[in-house]
């Protein structure tokens, strides 16, 4: 299990893309992981889902669910819970663009030990929600998995998280973007939905 490997599929089905792109979260950068490339590719998600499922064979006895975001992060969640053995289950945003616990997963997500699986992560802005969507729905979150965390292991939440990739993505406020300042022109890939 190594961060070559996961570098090597990003690369095989180009999810790692350049150029000067909008994030979900507003800041600009210019580096950009295209998840909905991996997800075209079942193998690559379940190789995927296998190595995090390996990451976490330490606490595996302390899980009882895995619960994911939707929608990039369900198909990376549900291998996961295959791979562990687990229930599954996934958050997603109401008419109103807050996170929430899907319909019918309530009853399994309350008094659950949960780990939270998110594909990409640059600023936790969606982790922290879904942590506190989560824990008001009576869940207890034991661990993070992020496929790639940008931040270079710099993040700060309430509860632990390992990643599979984790890269120093530099990324910066519009006003401080040299991108805009060169007039490259920007790219806005796609949305959770999340409005900001």
């Amino acid at each position: 299990m190594s961060e070559k490997r996961v570098i090597e599929i990003l690369k095989s089905c180009d999810a790692l893309l350049e150029g000067h792109f909008r994030y979900t979260s507003g800041r600009h950068g210019k580096q950009y992981f295209e998840k909905i490339r991996i997800v075209q590719e079942p193998r690559f998600v379940d190789e995927l889902g296998r190595m995090m499922a390996a990451k976490m064979d330490d606490i595996r006895e302390n899980i009882d669910l895995v619960c994911a975001p939707a929608y990039g992060a369900v198909v990376f969640g549900f291998a996961t819970a295959l791979h562990m053995g687990r229930n599954f289950a996934f958050l997603q945003r109401d008419s109103e663009a807050r996170m929430s616990v899907r319909s019918g997963f309530s009853d399994i997500v309350r008094g659950s030990r949960i780990l939270l699986i998110e594909d990409v992560c640059t600023t936790g802005g969606s982790i922290v929600e879904s942590i506190d969507t989560l824990i008001s729905a009576g869940a207890e979150i034991v661990q993070i998995g992020l496929i790639v965390d940008r931040t270079a292991g710099k993040l700060k939440l309430k509860s632990p998280y390992r990643s599979l990739l984790s890269v120093e993505a530099v990324s910066w406020d519009v006003e401080e973007c040299p991108l805009c300042r060169e007039g490259i022109p920007i790219t806005v890939p796609g949305s959770s939905g999340k409005r900001g």
